[in-house]
């Protein structure tokens, strides 16, 4: 199989990841038809054997400047791979990643191991992308830094509280983004609500019951603020008649400047920024992976039960989100990849490739081998029952058809051949903002009265997480902390809720308020008015995506046999090679076919793809005005023994490769030639 891909896609392979047999001592693998166990005294060279060949092969498949290989493998061959690899992978970058795959361990009397490790092999022209997730320290979807709304709430909030944040500000409805302020309205002079200035439409600081109220910074500050991208436009809002309009707050600003924020990118349109809490932590992927949906019992074995709906379906497969995210380190910014596996095994790799391309839109590509064995003990089982490979029973058995192939046909198609829907949900990796109540705690209970000592304060804080005690002082109407780390805060005095809405303006990451009260009147109030300052909590919160949704995906299976090399030399077998010409020239298209009644054509010039074959070299005229007539060619194949005629008509050919069947093809299968 590996020869069969190196003759259609030599050095044009993105990614290879493989999962081979860890040879771990049990009888779980073979070697030449026969099971290796540890009391084989050559168990260790017979493993590195069976790489060795496959390795060589998958060099030549890599793209020699920018292919990774990935090797998945646990402690039993790690140190004798590791050093196969640096013979057979000169030039290339190796690097090893220890991952946990099992956190409840495995233990044989000794330390309880829970780690596999991965080995990449970079070409010396390839690199890690930056990732969201550094898949070492505790995930932290941290929200993106909060725009505030310009319109001023709260106290202080209406338009003869500061007449000189009352001014109009233009609006490109057609770019949806803020131009310019303009000069404030002295009172008592009115706006006309709707009217525009020039071309743009005009927004007015205009409260949720209809009256007038105010911007929070003066146009000058503004206009300074739009010119640096930090003011964005939002929706129009008919009930007030006015549009949404946010801006980056002066805490944020001076993050900004500090480095703690930074501007990711600006909007092409409308100039605005786009900003994000800077941490280098979180960009850099680490060499030890430790997340709980790389467990390959819950994501691994459970998913794939889960899929083909039979319990225990498949033993040890990976996780989906560890082979995910072994793929996605080094295929992220490449979303036409080719990506190949040679130990299909379940067929992780597959639903792993189609599930980033749905988070991504990517239209990545991935072949997957594997053979249809089955294990030693179903093996005997069915020998004893009278079967033998061959036979349908014993086949049905094996892994690619009882495993592989129904889990990469239900997981496209999102249910099984009997129509069931296939339950549960893909983590995705991916965090949107979502709108969230913030939370409000009314300690009507008691009375501002009774919290006016520092130690009567503490009781109550000691109880709530969030809040440290250090900020307790005797004379604290409220408890309020700047940092982001303490998201919640106490008003032990109802008197000074002012003083408290005063000082919670620009502290968006305040989530959870205390309010000590014995009124319920004086509680929502008070409630109404936070929610009116500081608006909803803007929180980060993962996608998910429903297993039944399926993948906008195609899928090929083909059974590879062997072809008698005579009768492919003498034109006798174009039936079987046609789908190779297909893979071959990109696979795009539907796969043409010939069926065994219709009489093999002098030429194949499908409509939909962008190869052509001539398969009679005297049909040679024709099939030039047959590919005149073709778009987007990209092969021709010429059927020909005679090299002085394949130079004579490639040279009349316009395509990016014309290549000479069958002599190159059957050069290339010639088997251990050449020290292969």
């Amino acid at each position: 199989a590996l020869q069969l891909l190196e003759y259609l896609y030599t050095g044009q392979v993105d990614c290879i990841y493989i999962d081979p047999p860890y040879n771990t001592g049990a009888r779980d693998w073979k070697y030449n038809n026969d099971y290796v166990d540890s009391n084989d005294s050559w168990w260790h060279s017979k493993w590195l054997a069976m790489m060795n060949r496959r390795l060589k092969i998958a060099r030549r498949l890599l793209n020699p400047e920018t292919g990774v290989l990935i090797v998945t493998i646990d402690e039993h061959e790690v140190h004798h791979l590791r050093v196969l690899l640096q013979e057979l992978f000169p030039g290339f970058y190796i690097q090893m990643v220890t991952t946990v795959t099992n956190p409840k361990g495995v233990t044989q009397g000794r330390f309880s191991r829970v780690e596999e490790y991965i080995i990449y092999c970079f070409g010396p022209n390839e690199f890690v992308a930056d990732s969201d997730d550094n898949l070492l320290n505790p995930p932290n979807p941290a929200r993106k830094p909060r725009w505030k709304g310009l319109l001023r709430s709260g106290t202080d909030a209406k338009r003869n509280d500061r007449e000189s944040m009352f001014y109009p500000i233009l609006i490109d409805s057609e770019r949806t983004c803020v131009v310019e302020a303009g000069d404030y309205l002295p009172l008592p002079q009115d706006p006309v609500i709707g009217e525009k200035v020039g071309n743009y439409e005009v927004a007015w600081p205009i409260r949720k019951d209809g009256s007038f109220g105010r911007w929070s910074v003066g146009s000058e500050t503004l206009n300074d603020l739009i010119s640096k991208g930090y003011v964005a436009c939002g929706r129009y809002d008919g009930a007030r008649r006015t549009w949404g309009i946010s801006y980056i707050s002066r805490p944020n600003q001076l993050k900004i400047e500090h480095g703690d924020i930074k501007i990711v990118d600006r909007d092409p349109t409308t100039n605005v920024v786009n900003i994000e809490y800077a941490s280098d932590d979180t960009r850099v992927i680490k060499t030890v992976w430790h997340r709980s949906y790389h467990d390959a019992g819950a994501y691994g074995s459970d998913l794939v039960s889960g899929i083909l709906g039979q319990p225990r379906a498949f033993s040890f497969p990976k996780s989906l989100y560890s082979t995910k995210d072994a793929i996605m380190a080094v295929v992220r910014n490449k979303k036409d990849a080719l990506i190949l596996d040679f130990f299909a095994g379940s067929g992780t790799t597959l639903n792993a490739v189609n599930l980033l391309n749905a988070e991504d839109g990517g239209r990545r590509r991935c072949i997957m081998v594997t053979n249809n064995e089955v294990s030693e003990d179903e093996a005997k089982g069915l020998r004893a029952k009278g079967f033998l490979p061959g036979d349908a029973e014993w086949e049905k058995h094996g892994i690619c058809q009882s495993i592989t192939w129904p889990r990469s046909k239900y997981t496209i198609l999102g249910h099984r051949d009997d129509g069931t829907e296939i339950d549960g949900e893909y983590f995705t990796g991916k965090f949107a903002e979502k709108e969230k109540s913030r939370n409000f705690y009314h300690i009507g209970f008691t009375s501002s009265a009774d919290f006016t000592t520092a130690a009567r304060k503490k009781q109550l804080v000691r109880i709530i997480d969030g809040i440290p005690q250090s900020l307790v002082k005797r004379d604290s109407a409220f408890i309020l902390s700047d940092s982001e780390k303490h998201f919640a805060s106490v008003l032990f005095d109802d008197t000074q809720v002012d003083s408290w809405l005063e000082a919670l303006a620009d502290h968006e990451h305040v989530t959870d308020f205390y309010i000590v009260t014995e009124k319920p009147a004086t509680f929502n109030s008070v409630k109404n008015r936070i929610n009116e300052l500081l608006g909803p909590m803007i929180v980060s919160e993962e996608e998910k995506y429903p297993i039944k949704d399926g993948f906008a995906a195609n899928l090929e299976y083909f059974r590879l046999e062997f072809l008698d090399k005579d009768r492919v030399a003498l034109g006798r077998q174009f039936r079987e090679i046609l789908p190779l010409l297909w893979l071959r020239s990109g696979a795009i298209g539907p796969r043409p076919e010939l069926s065994d009644k219709e009489p093999i054509p002098p030429m194949v010039v499908p409509d939909k793809n962008p190869f052509a074959v001539l398969v009679d070299e005297t049909h040679f005229t024709d099939f030039l005005m047959a590919l005149e007539a073709k778009n987007k060619l990209t092969h021709v194949y010429l059927v020909t023994d005679s090299e002085e005629a394949y130079q004579e008509m490639a040279t009349q050919i316009n395509a990016p490769q014309v290549i000479q069947l069958y002599r190159e093809y059957t050069e290339n299968f010639a088997i251990n030639k050449g020290g292969r």
